[in-house]
């Protein structure tokens, strides 16, 4: 794990690789999730950045559920015509208080 992280980053693998496919939507927009950590998450959104401040997330794994998140746009990468966003999750739920892992 990079030290500069708090908490641990799991990619995401893409193309068929796993066996739970994943429906992740930010402001009701359809992302494609780069990568995730318990305290937030990397996103490619096409076309239009988000703008800084709180936004809504919704995951759906297929018949194994959802989940409905609220998180903060905190940093913003233009690649080609398509946005790199990072959303922090751990002011909204107060993940300062876990421990490093």
């Amino acid at each position: 794990m990079d030290a500069k992280r708090r908490y641990q980053r799991y990619a995401v693998i893409r193309d068929g690789e796993t066996n739970v496919q994943s429906k992740v939507l930010v402001e009701g927009e359809v992302v494609r999730l780069v990568n995730f950590s318990v305290g937030g998450l990397c996103i490619i959104l096409s076309k239009k950045p988000l703008p800084p401040g709180v936004v809504s997330v919704s995951a759906e794994f297929e018949n194994r559920g959802k989940i409905d998140l609220i998180g903060k746009v905190v940093r913003m990468q233009k690649e080609g015509d398509m946005w790199r966003i990072a959303i922090d999750l751990t002011k909204i739920y107060k993940l300062d208080t876990l421990r490093k892992v």
